[in-house]
């Protein structure tokens, strides 16, 4: 109950990037078109929200280097997750 508003904010996170993400391919699919940035990095605030709501605990801004490390393994996996999206997206482009 002490970690509500984390919890909260990581939901509209979550939220958030799953509508960034659809609307990326709602684009592509649609126009055509899709923006490389909102490919690559709306995955990022996914992945960020998803482990706030695992670990509540972590919100704010990390003090030790232990909490730096995981938050720099956190965006790792976010900028994988968005790199297989905008993959995903315009295989093309890797191939090129």
């Amino acid at each position: 109950m002490r970690h509500i508003k984390a919890r909260i904010l990581a939901l509209v996170l979550v939220l958030f990037s799953v509508g960034l993400i659809y609307l990326g391919w709602y684009q592509l699919r649609t126009e055509g078109r899709y923006s490389m940035k909102l490919a690559a990095f709306s995955p990022v605030v996914g992945v960020g929200g998803l482990f706030l709501l695992i670990f509540p605990s972590m919100a704010g801004k990390p003090t030790t280097a232990k909490e730096k490390i995981i938050v720099l393994v956190v965006t790792g996996i976010g900028l994988f997750a968005g790199l297989v999206n905008w993959y995903l997206m315009d295989p093309g482009f890797f191939g090129r």
